[in-house]
């Protein structure tokens, strides 16, 4: 929850990028995806439920072409592959996240 309160305070600030949906776990997550309009979701890895990369799996296998930006504590190296081969639009540490997380959300709304 303090992360999801951070990423808040932080999408904020911009005019472009409105928060309407949030979710505690990955299940709350495909329930939230089926009744809002998403233009573009964050996802973290570490999940309860479902991980992240079993809900991009199941968005992906259900046909959702949301794009969806990964956010997780785990280096680039040991996740960025997975997430790309299991449909993710882009991928994101925790570490860049305070100043690289507005344009990385901006980034793979614009190339979907």
């Amino acid at each position: 929850m303090l992360l999801r309160e951070g990423l808040k305070l932080i999408l904020s600030d911009t005019e472009d990028i409105v928060v309407v949906a949030e979710a505690s776990d990955g299940q709350e997550v495909l329930d939230k995806v089926e009744k809002n309009n998403l233009d573009v979701i964050v996802l973290d890895i570490n999940m309860p439920r479902k991980t992240g990369v079993e809900v991009l799996a199941e968005l992906k296998a259900g046909g959702n072409k949301i794009p969806v930006l990964i956010l997780s504590t785990y280096s680039a190296e040991d996740y960025k592959d997975l997430a790309i081969r299991e449909g993710a639009s882009g991928y994101l540490s925790k570490e860049e996240a305070p100043e690289l997380l507005i344009d990385a959300i901006r980034d793979v709304f614009q190339n979907k």
